[in-house]
């Protein structure tokens, strides 16, 4: 099945006129009943069957800077298409439906930010095709019916129809306007450059040089080096945990007050979850018609787009189909998206996400209190821990990084890595850094090290967004490999000009940087060795041992200690605070969960050599059995240096 939108072959003729148009046409005022005190751009809708009493609720239930168009098309009182049907009756003029095509040269960009197109010639007919959004819509009326704009030089369509029509045909100009935009050397999509190959391999001579000169001497340094790492790495998380986040109590934002907020969230194969995901986004307490929702899908997934168009969504939603291309991968989606934002601050939900109903409003208020916050992470909760070992542990380690880790990070003013979902931004900032690395398979890390690389500042907001974990080991063991894999990119992409990368963030932010980095990648991957070698220590029997062997042993104890207080010390704490009911037998399969992701990490490197930008998708909708409520959606409490490059 294939979906399009209803294209006939010629440009639709324009309809009978009703009395009072025609009496608008001659240039006579309609006649307007006292008791239906409506503007212009809705008057003639009454007779259209819309009834008068939604309309007028509509209106006074909206803030007084939003227009009434704008109010009754977000409220759902009448669909766009409707009402731009009757508008081009309204004014005499056709309505456009697909033909006759564009014309052969024109800026899709901008005819996407207007709302007009050019019209191929036709013998006289139409020159172009106007989508008015309702702040324009008035000023068309009254030009159009005082005679200085002919009836006949022009078609009206809605604004979906017409951005449709210009993804669809002219897929080139609306992917080069959004996508590569970011520098080279900031994106994953060259992966190694010739220095770090180089690097890479005169690092693997030498080290085979020495091993062979003195496999000890080798041993020495490798085993120095991972406890240095393991150290710095124990030392930055519990520090974060240690410290004492400032929590912001801002002035909660009336509705007037209230900027257009966009909302992304991009849908691949999400067909069962659509219609919670749309249930959740209706749920959010903020005026409705300041939300531009736009939810992306790719033209080859026919199944939610068809999911979509049968939800029958109002004005304030606006699915995206995806031109075809690559990479095909959620951060691509993104900038999509992010080039056609009409919000002033914009959030990224997942398909399966269930946001706080006012997290909007906190994160507006939050960022009108605070003006040097840029980005604001909300924490991220499990509702399906019950579904297996492995959800259970999935819910604890949320629960220690969002609860209290990036809280600490913040408050340190170091960088963290974005949780992927959730994030809330001012679209300034973000499109300063060039939004998302469509190359890099966690776009999230990159771009949480990129802020803070361009001088911009991340805070965390007090509030929770509902997630669902994957509890089958495959769904689950895919999306690890995906991270590990993405953080090595990431990990690749930041250490190509170390200079540069110290220079942008400052030797303490660097370094703090680098270890949330390197210490993903290398921690995931070297920690069996660590923990083998402690055991081997511990087990190993004899009479005498050097005391510097001895030493040794006892920082290499103290280390092992450290690092599993560091792991076990958030999970326990944050448990009790989310109230996630775990035991002690959860705790003590740590080790095996742990050495899956290790598993996950090293098949990363592989997957990274072979299918560098390949996305492994993460199934959802697969939840046992019915969420528990208790502390898992908790209710939200109100109250640098320049970067060296910019966007290309």
């Amino acid at each position: 099945m294939e979906i399009r939108l209803p294209e006939p072959p010629a440009l639709a003729e324009p309809l009978p006129a009703r009395e009072g148009d025609r009496l608008h046409a001659r240039g006579m005022p309609a006649r307007r009943d006292s008791q239906q005190p409506l503007p212009p751009e809705l008057e003639f809708l009454p007779g259209e069957g819309v009834p008068l009493g939604r309309l007028l609720a509509a209106i006074a239930g909206a803030p007084g800077d939003v227009s009434p168009l704008q109010a009754a098309l977000a409220a759902g009182v009448i669909e766009e298409e409707h009402y731009y049907r009757a508008l081009a009756r309204r004014l005499g003029c056709a309505y456009y439906v697909g033909s006759p095509p564009f014309a052969a040269r024109f800026d899709a960009g901008k005819a996407l930010r207007c709302g007009v197109a050019p019209l191929a010639p036709s013998g006289g007919g139409a020159r172009a095709v106007i989508a008015p959004g309702p702040a324009v819509t008035p000023r068309l009326i009254e030009t159009a019916l005082s005679g200085r704009l002919r009836p006949e030089s022009f078609a009206v369509t809605s604004p979906k129809r017409l951005a449709a029509l210009v993804r669809a045909r002219r897929p080139g100009d609306i992917l080069e306007r959004a996508l590569g935009r970011l520098p080279g050397n900031l994106s994953a999509k060259q992966g190694l450059t010739g220095a770090q190959a180089g690097f890479i391999g005169l690092f693997a001579v030498l080290a085979a040089a020495l091993g062979a000169a003195s496999l000890p001497a080798l041993s020495a340094i490798a085993s120095a080096a991972l406890w240095i790492l393991f150290l710095s790495s124990i030392a930055v998380r519990s520090l974060a945990c240690v410290a004492n986040p400032d929590e912001q109590r801002p002035r909660t934002l009336q509705d007037a007050e209230l900027p257009t907020y966009t909302v992304i969230a991009p849908l691949y194969r999400e067909a069962g979850v659509a219609g919670q995901l749309v249930a959740a986004l209706d749920a959010l307490d903020y005026p409705k018609a300041k939300l531009d929702i736009k939810l992306v899908v790719e033209r080859r997934d026919r199944e939610t787009l068809a999911r979509l168009i049968g939800l029958d969504l109002p004005a304030r939603y606006e699915v995206v189909v995806a031109p075809p291309g690559a990479p095909p991968t959620k951060p691509r989606a993104l900038d999509l998206a992010l080039a056609e934002a009409r919000g002033e601050f914009l959030v990224v939900y997942d398909a399966e996400d269930i946001p706080a109903p006012g997290q909007l409003r906190l994160a507006a208020s939050r960022f009108a209190a605070d003006p040097d916050v840029d980005c604001l992470q909300a924490r991220l909760t499990v509702r399906n821990a019950g579904d297996s070992w492995l959800s259970r542990l999935f819910a604890l380690e949320y629960a220690a990084l969002f609860d209290l880790v990036n809280p600490g990070l913040c408050a340190l003013n170091a960088p963290i890595a974005l949780g992927g979902t959730s994030n809330h931004f001012r679209v300034s900032a973000l499109v300063d850094v060039c939004g998302w690395d469509e190359w890099n398979v966690t776009e999230d890390a990159d771009l949480g090290v990129r802020l803070a690389r361009y001088g911009y500042r991340v805070g965390t907001l007090d509030s929770d967004t509902s997630e669902e974990a994957p509890h089958e080991f495959g769904n689950w063991f895919g999306q690890r490999v995906r991270w590990q894999k993405g953080w090595m990119q990431t990990c690749i992409v930041h250490s190509r000009n170390p200079v540069r990368f110290v220079r942008d963030l400052g030797a303490v932010r660097a370094f703090a940087a680098a270890i949330l980095i390197a210490g993903a990648v290398f921690g995931a991957l070297l920690w069996p060795a660590f923990a083998l070698d402690t055991l081997w220590r511990a087990l190993e029997t004899g009479d005498t041992l050097p005391r510097s062997r001895e030493a040794a042993d006892v920082f290499v104890y103290l280390l092992a200690v450290a690092g599993v207080w560091s792991i076990v010390f958030p999970a326990v704490v944050a448990a009790r605070q989310r109230r996630l009911g775990v035991g002690v037998g959860t705790f003590a399969l740590l080790p095996a969960y742990y050495a899956l992701v290790s598993l996950a990490a090293w098949t990363a490197i592989t997957d990274l050599v072979v299918r560098p930008h390949f996305w492994a998708k993460t199934e959802h909708g697969r939840v046992r059995r019915k969420p528990v409520r208790s502390g898992a959606l908790r209710e939200d409490r109100a109250g640098g240096a320049a970067p060296s490059q910019r966007c290309a």
